[in-house]
């Protein structure tokens, strides 16, 4: 990299129209290990149900680095005194830009296999590390503490000597409020859904920093509880939809399938590996590169020939046999409905479990862990019960299951199994 001329130019963007992304990226975009992600779907399967949702984890992180961007330059502009530095705006950007660097095939699909050969890996820590290895191989003009940073705001981490609400904008863990959720919300609903989304500028732009944190005008509480409502209905209507979801079965029994050509346990921890990893795979699946059971289940999926859904429930997180729901391993719930028929073996079920959340909190308005500001008000401060709208949930979390069947010929006995099992522990 030493020597080429840094460049900078505004790219179009389908939901900001041109977007200005610094000089100082480009040496990180222009890399084999950044373009690979041109070839991650956003949304894994959803495309099968959702043709529209062919968008890639490329154009949403440039999207994050263009918010970042405009959010920095709106920090700096209204609250000079505090300081902001080009090395905290570079950090920041650059976070955006290379926050979902490590994601594998298929997005968190991927992610879900990886952690059953290590519970330790999630995408956020590889994304740091092929970050630094970018930096490393092509020797970028940038300050090392500044990459340094950036991974800390990948993770959501504070970073020695910066300030702490710089750590709040890419990846926020206190109310899960943050510039990337902004992007994947706005684009994954412009891509699915006709529905109104919540207005992302205008929370930049009435968003200050007050006692060391990131504070919103009290004003915009109804586009905030605006965003939950739209993550939260995203996630009921297409995220966890019933047949993306019974695609992205077949997509781990294909993997599985295939691992003996991809060795999976090996490749999350070898970074120059694992950057040749995209959804390109799939083709070379489909060609029978890769065994022909794995080849069978994309061709499967290819021609329309899913697992079925033979029964979804609805419950509260509440005991199931004497364990609570959540704690209960797929495999034991298998089992034990596969027990309630003569001929259904447990390897032709597969139990999907559910989580809906409103927010971060379990039985909590989000609302409530948000700081606000006011005109003339010194300090931040949060809501109470009485300040929010009694048109709100009653519950800020749902938990469900839905059992799929994986044989065509077996559907009706598995469906008769699930609804004997359900009876017999009471459950509707």
């Amino acid at each position: 990299m030493e020597g080429k001329e840094l460049r900078g130019h505004s790219p179009q963007d389908e939901l900001y129209g041109p977007i200005k992304i610094p000089p100082y990226c480009w040496p990180i975009i222009d890399t084999y290990e950044y373009q690979r992600i041109r070839h991650i779907f956003q949304l894994g399967t959803c495309h099968y149900v959702f043709p529209g949702a062919t968008h890639t984890r490329f154009e949403h992180c440039l999207g994050v680095a263009h918010l970042a961007s405009v959010f920095m330059e709106h920090i700096k502009n209204t609250q000079p005194e505090l300081g902001v530095t080009e090395e905290h705006c570079q950090s920041v950007i650059i976070a955006g830009l290379c926050h979902d660097l490590g994601h594998g095939p298929w997005s968190h699909k991927f992610e879900y296999i990886a952690k059953e050969y290590d519970p330790s890996w999630d995408h956020e820590d590889m994304s740091c590390q092929i970050l630094k290895h970018i930096y490393d191989k092509y020797k970028l003009p940038i300050k090392k503490e500044v990459i340094e940073a950036a991974c800390n705001f990948i993770l959501g981490l504070e970073y020695p000597g910066y300030p702490i609400w710089l750590s709040r904008i890419i990846a926020n863990k206190e109310n899960d409020i943050d510039l990337d959720k902004f992007d994947y919300l706005a684009r994954d609903i412009n891509r699915t859904l006709s529905i109104a989304r919540f207005q992302y500028d205008r929370l930049i732009f009435h968003c200050r920093v007050v006692d060391n944190q990131l504070a919103w005008r009290q004003s915009e509480m109804n586009t905030i509880e605006r965003l939950f409502y739209n993550r939260n209905d995203m996630h009921k209507r297409v995220y966890q939809h019933r047949v993306n979801q019974g695609i992205s079965c077949m997509i781990a029994d294909m993997l599985e399938a295939a691992d003996s050509y991809i060795n999976i346990e090996t490749v999350i921890s070898d970074i120059e590996e694992y950057v040749k990893l995209d959804d390109r795979i799939m083709t070379h699946i489909l060609e029978g590169d890769y065994g022909e059971e794995a080849q069978r289940i994309a061709l499967d999926i290819e021609e329309r020939r899913l697992y079925k859904c033979i029964g979804e429930l609805r419950m509260k997180p509440e005991n199931l046999a004497g364990l609570t729901y959540s704690q209960l391993p797929v495999s034991t719930i298998e089992n034990d409905i596969a027990e309630f028929s003569d001929n259904l073996p447990p390897s032709k079920l597969r139990v999907v479990k559910i989580t809906y959340r409103f927010g971060l909190k379990e039985n909590k308005h989000p609302l409530l862990s948000i700081p606000f500001w006011k005109p003339g008000n010194e300090h931040a401060y949060f809501l109470t019960e009485d300040d929010i709208s009694c048109i709100v949930p009653v519950h800020f979390m749902e938990t469900a299951m839905r059992v799929y069947v994986t044989d065509p010929a077996s559907i009706d006995e598995a469906r008769k199994a699930f609804n004997k099992w359900k009876e017999s522990k009471k459950l509707q």
